[in-house]
């Protein structure tokens, strides 16, 4: 698993712990297929989505004897693929997706959240910054020219960039033809410890947020939408399919580029209007988006599917 499933799944495997009292819930890797295979399964979640092996593992039915469950949060331009997968049903952060694949097995529009106590802390003084971004700068699902158009507007700025693969060298192929402007590294300030994002959210003047492209298409929502509202941090995101809907004032929206720059200086200058907004996307989430709602409805999935 990446970084930012390890998080989701650890909050997931916490609450599922409560809904299915007297269960072993374990949390496991690719490199686990035979302990999995080798337990009595009666529920796998399986994020096992990617376009390829290693991170498609078609077959992961097999292993269990069980209920599979397919968690779609990415990739929405391979959902036929994904269709065809023989699993039991499949949990999506998109509700159009869930249309989609509805019409192959049973299917759950079941968004990302935060543990229910989730919410701002006391600002740490090394997390402090103007702006601020969490995430992979992988270059496999996040287009590099995606990455630059969301995020270069921030550069300007007091800007930390956190997360894995944002050296030097691992963009170096993307600006053989221009390398003064592989600068990444500047910003970078490293690997975040997983239990600081609540910190790091709560200590920012700014989060800053991008999805991959497919995800912005298909509505996927992102962990960190609900990781950053959650603590009543100012976000602005790009706009992904039905989030202006859904948390209306209580998030910023941009369409990237120059209008992030005009966005974040206007923003800096104005501090009652960031935590307006970012109280207003605090008690959305608040309200809505815990892991008590998510796992309740994944029972009801696993159920349904049992009664079927």
């Amino acid at each position: 698993m990446i970084w930012g499933e390890k998080i989701v799944v650890h909050s997931q495997a916490k609450v599922l712990r409560r809904e299915f009292p007297g269960a072993e819930v374990l949390a496991l890797g690719r490199d686990d297929l035979a302990t999995i295979d080798h337990h009595r399964v009666d529920l796998l979640l399986s994020y096992y989505t990617g376009p390829r092996p290693p991170w498609r593992v078609d077959d992961i039915a097999d292993f269990v004897d069980g209920v599979t469950l397919l968690v779609v949060v990415n990739h929405g331009d391979l959902l036929e693929e994904f269709a065809r997968i023989p699993v039991d049903g499949y949990i999506t952060n998109s509700a159009r997706a869930a249309d989609v694949l509805g019409q192959h097995r049973p299917a759950a529009y079941i968004p990302f959240a935060v543990d229910d106590d989730y919410g701002p802390v006391q600002a740490v003084e090394r997390y402090r910054t103007d702006v601020v971004f969490l995430g992979s700068g992988g270059r496999g699902n996040k287009h590099p020219a995606t990455t630059r158009h969301y995020l270069d507007p921030a550069k300007r700025f007091d800007f930390a960039l956190w997360g894995s693969w944002w050296e030097r060298d691992y963009w170096a192929p993307v600006y053989a033809d221009d390398p003064e402007a592989n600068d990444w590294h500047r910003f970078w300030r490293g690997p975040l410890p997983f239990d600081d994002i609540g910190a790091l959210y709560s200590s920012a003047k700014i989060v800053l947020n991008y999805h991959e492209d497919s995800q912005r298409e298909w509505g996927m929502w992102n962990n960190r939408v609900f990781e950053a509202l959650a603590c009543g941090a100012l976000l602005i995101s790009d706009d992904a399919a039905g989030l202006r809907e859904e948390f209306g004032d209580g998030v910023v929206i941009t369409p990237g580029g120059a209008a992030t720059t005009e966005l974040i200086a206007f923003y800096l200058d104005h501090p009652a209007d960031r935590r307006r907004i970012g109280e207003i996307g605090r008690r959305i989430v608040q309200r809505k988006y815990t892991y008590s709602h998510w796992a309740r409805a994944v029972r009801e999935l696993y159920e349904r599917i049992r009664r079927s």
